[in-house]
């Protein structure tokens, strides 16, 4: 017997929804496993691909990527260290 096709955390595979008869409805069906790692309220950076089957069907992968973090922040964040090499003559 073959096993269910489980994805990996933090990715989804999305399918076009047969059922759609009405504007209103999805476009496309799936589901998704959010990592453990996964913190409520947080932003997250999305990565979302056009992909096609071994039949020929199109679907679309989705991943979560790394927490985002403003622009703003990053520069804060790299603004308090301070790197002095001595072993430069000048």
């Amino acid at each position: 017997m073959v096993e269910p096709f489980i994805p990996k955390p933090g990715t989804a595979y999305l399918f076009p929804n047969p059922k759609k008869v009405e504007d209103w409805q999805a476009d496309f069906k799936g589901t998704i496993i959010t990592p453990e790692d996964l913190q409520p309220n947080t932003n997250y950076w999305f990565y979302v691909t056009n992909k096609v089957n071994a039949q020929g069907k199109n679907y679309v992968k989705v991943a979560f990527g790394n927490q985002f973090v403003p622009r703003d922040q990053e520069s804060a964040k790299g603004a308090d260290v301070v790197v002095e090499d001595d072993s430069v003559p000048f």
